[in-house]
């Protein structure tokens, strides 16, 4: 009897200790929101994690920038070498300079080159003048076919086609 009556105390009592846990004490094995909205406010103040959306935001302007053309500053103009009946296919917004040799221009049915020096539209097979800025007003097939060995200057994006 008195093994039973022994054994039923050691029951009782391990089953009284996590009622008398304190709640979201170490020894409670129930977890409650206090307890974890505490441990969330610790790592995202360990963490920085409050300024995640102020960095996010930083960094999609950056990218919009570097996707436009820079910083502000007007990108560099890159040297392109074309042979004889090479043709630079160029995109929206191109810029090109005709630095050496001869060229024609390459037009759409929309219209051809802008010549922004010259205030003209150069129509398909005008040769262009040296060292005057042409602008192409849209993503449509225009450019510039070399006749000769010719160096140009370009700024935005293009593409070499070989004959």
């Amino acid at each position: 009897m008195k093994k039973i009556l022994i054994l039923i105390l050691v029951i009782a009592i391990i089953l009284a200790l996590p009622i008398s846990a304190a709640p979201g004490d170490n020894s409670d094995p129930i977890v409650v929101l206090s307890y974890l909205n505490q441990r969330l406010n610790e790592l995202i103040a360990k963490y920085n994690l409050d300024k995640v959306a102020v960095h996010e935001k930083s960094i999609a302007e950056l990218n919009e920038k570097i996707k436009n053309g820079g910083t502000g500053a007007a990108s560099s103009l890159e040297v392109v070498n074309l042979k004889a009946g090479e043709k630079l296919i160029a995109g929206a917004g191109a810029e090109i300079i005709l630095r050496g040799g001869k060229a024609t221009a390459i037009a759409s049915d929309l219209g051809g080159l802008s010549d922004v020096t010259k205030a003209v539209d150069i129509a398909h097979g005008v040769d262009i003048a040296p060292n005057h800025l042409l602008i192409v007003p849209r993503n449509d097939g225009r450019g510039v076919l070399a006749t000769t060995a010719a160096i140009l200057m370009i700024r935005g994006e293009y593409k070499v086609v070989s004959q």
